[in-house]
């Protein structure tokens, strides 16, 4: 039961994990999105403003190497007629051998004629425009006006996200900078080298980068989705896993703990036997000093005893002649056996001298044995 209930609220913890990293999983994807999205429209922002500087900078390549040259002459034609606003230049028009009449283009003119083919082409618009116009077709709209009165406080760029014709288009607009052979079209309004003749504006459409931008970003978030889904795929694994794992540790820890009460039971139960053992060891060791102390007891008197009846006392018959003794029963005894019978005192033979002169003075070996003692004394 109560493995149970602790796999039940470890299952329950684990599933509040599962959620807590899920969730901040699904932060750091959308965190990862909504960088990468931010990442995308910079970039495409940056690709179209480097668009736009380098159209702005290939007109003016175009204007600067025309200017070089004091202009142009072309045939006239239906798109290429007579500037009107170069009455003043001398040789505007010029007839050659074959009767063909040239008129001279000059850079803005070139440029202009440029640009407008440039946006049949591509979709760019450019424009060259000044706050002091002649042709109509080049005056200033409203933002072009903002940015050439910006160019006068020596403000070197201007660029926008901004709508014309309800069409998104990123606007980016610069000064033109009156250069040496500028003069010989403008030096009669007053203008010096080194001046802000003009602006040139560049409109780059932005639905193709839009289209772009959403293309990588749709792909950008079908690919976040599927890390997303990966990282929630690789939790739910592990996830299972790890509940797989406390589920087997559980039962272990179950199995652990019913064989550690069985041998809780069993050492129980042996503590219980040996207590009863001891008791039992205890009683017996207590009779046997009982028995012990009794033993000695015994021992004791029966030595008392013992003493007391190897102790000879009274009269003792005895012959006068032989020596020998009388028992109780009457019987005649040799003095060293009665002795030894009636006491613990017990007899090694010898001979006294006077005996052994007795036996053995007139032997060969005793004299012998007489004279080394004397020696040796």
């Amino acid at each position: 039961m109560n493995t149970k209930i602790n796999f039940n609220s470890r299952s329950s913890l684990l599933l509040s994990y599962f959620w807590y990293f899920t969730i901040a999983w699904t932060i750091i994807v959308i965190g990862f999105l909504l960088f990468g999205i931010v990442q995308i429209r910079s970039v495409q922002q940056t690709m179209i403003k480097k668009e736009a500087q380098a159209n702005f900078n290939k007109d003016q390549a175009l204007r600067f190497g025309s200017a070089t040259h004091g202009g142009v002459y072309v045939p006239v034609s239906d798109e290429t007629q007579p500037n009107p606003y170069l009455r003043h230049v001398k040789d505007r028009d010029i007839e050659i051998s074959d009767g063909k009449i040239l008129t001279l283009m000059n850079p803005a003119y070139m440029l202009r004629q440029t640009m407008e083919n440039y946006e049949i082409l591509y979709g760019v618009r450019g424009h060259i425009t000044s706050l002091k116009y002649f042709r109509p077709e080049t005056a200033p709209d409203e933002w072009e006006k903002s940015a050439l009165r910006n160019f006068e406080k020596g403000t070197k760029e201007i660029s926008e996200f901004t709508k014309i014709d309800e069409k998104s288009y990123f606007r980016y607009m610069s000064p033109m900078i009156v250069k040496k052979g500028c003069l010989k079209c403008h030096g009669h309004q007053g203008y010096q080298v080194g001046d802000i003749r003009g602006g040139v504006s560049i409109s780059v459409p932005m639905a193709p980068y839009l289209a772009n931008q959403n293309r990588q970003t749709i792909a950008y978030i079908l690919s976040l989705g599927l890390l997303w889904l990966l990282g929630v795929g690789g939790l739910v694994l592990a996830g299972c896993g790890i509940k797989h794992r406390t589920r087997e540790r559980d039962q272990a820890e179950s199995e652990l703990q019913k064989a550690h009460d069985e041998l809780e039971k069993k050492v129980i139960d042996r503590t219980a036997k040996l207590a009863t053992i001891n008791k039992e060891l205890y009683q017996e060791i207590k009779d046997r000093k009982q028995v012990e102390k009794e033993r000695e007891q015994l021992i004791k008197e029966l030595r008392e005893a013992l003493e007391n009846v190897r102790t000879l006392s009274g009269l003792i018959p005895i012959c006068a002649h032989c020596n020998k003794i009388r028992d109780d029963r009457g019987y005649w005894n040799n003095l060293e056996g009665y002795i030894q019978t009636h006491s613990d005192a017990e007899f090694s033979h010898g001979m006294c001298p006077e005996c052994s002169e007795k036996l053995y003075g007139k032997e060969d070996w005793y004299i012998e044995m007489k004279k080394e003692k004397s020696q040796e004394e």
